[in-house]
């Protein structure tokens, strides 16, 4: 499968188009499970989405039709050392600082790791055949980083409840959908058509605008109000100075189509 700078991934299906790029975890044989080699490559795919000034928004999905993704290959388990701390756990676009809108297309199972991928994606939007289950603590295993990353999006209980259960509860993609874990709800067959119909709107988007929009958002998860609405002002004013700014305005006036700059995040305060 070929990435940017025709990288050659082995765990993951990567393609660009019309701003969008599709990542797709590819070990259906093994459950879209992450493995050693998808845990290194994973950062890898997110650098290089994050990096492409051509990609707008992303896609992330799993392979096959059972599941998106299972957690962690017990078989061959992620090298995670001690020392790592759980900034080792870069599997998504949030743990890799991609300030790009990403949406999360959920086509079967998620079990264990595979909610973390939901948890911090943007948007979510599941097949109606998708099933959620946090079996970590039926295999003797702490369920720490997933639930906590949930309990920002969901209430506590149900958080709870997938973490204390674990194997022996699975929530249905109808149930995900009223606790607002998934945002939408299609029939598997729509489920990458709903996907890509929803990137092309965001793709005519301003890229700086979103990125600016989807970091204030985000980092208010973790900072007091006041902090946070300072910190936006912030993205406001830097973003102003940039040609969007303009650009937004001219077009509405002059009734065309916005040409936007593409969106740096190696520029001053967009790190």
């Amino acid at each position: 499968m070929r990435a940017e700078g025709m990288r050659v991934f082995e765990t993951l299906d990567y393609s660009v188009r019309d701003g969008v790029a599709e990542l797709r975890l590819q070990r259906p044989e093994r459950r879209n499970a992450v493995n050693h080699r998808m845990h290194v490559e994973l950062p890898q795919a997110w650098s290089a989405i994050r990096r492409d000034p051509q990609v707008v928004v992303a896609i992330v999905t799993g392979a096959g039709s059972k599941a998106f993704c299972t957690g962690a290959d017990l078989a061959d388990l992620p090298p995670v050392e001690e020392s790592d701390g759980h900034g080792a756990m870069a599997w998504t676009g949030l743990r890799n600082n991609v300030w790009k809108p990403v949406i999360c297309a959920i086509n079967g199972q998620v079990v264990g790791g595979g909610l973390h991928f939901v948890a911090d994606a943007d948007i979510v939007i599941a097949s109606d055949e998708a099933t959620f289950c946090d079996s970590h603590v039926s295999s003797g295993l702490v369920a720490g980083l997933e639930p906590v990353a949930l309990a920002r999006k969901i209430p506590l209980e149900a958080v709870l409840r997938l973490a204390l259960v674990g194997r022996g509860y699975t929530m249905s993609a109808a149930r995900a959908c009223e606790l607002g874990l998934v945002g939408e709800v299609v029939p598997a067959s729509q489920l990458m058509e709903r996907a890509r119909e929803l990137a092309a709107l965001i793709a005519a988007n301003s890229p700086s605008a979103m990125a600016r929009t989807k970091r204030a958002i985000w980092r208010s998860l973790e900072l007091p109000l006041s902090q946070s609405l300072d910190a936006a002002w912030r993205d406001i004013e830097t973003h102003n100075r940039g040609p969007d700014f303009q650009e937004g305005i001219d077009a509405f006036l002059e009734r065309r189509p916005p040409e936007w700059a593409a969106y740096d995040p190696e520029a001053r305060d967009d790190g």
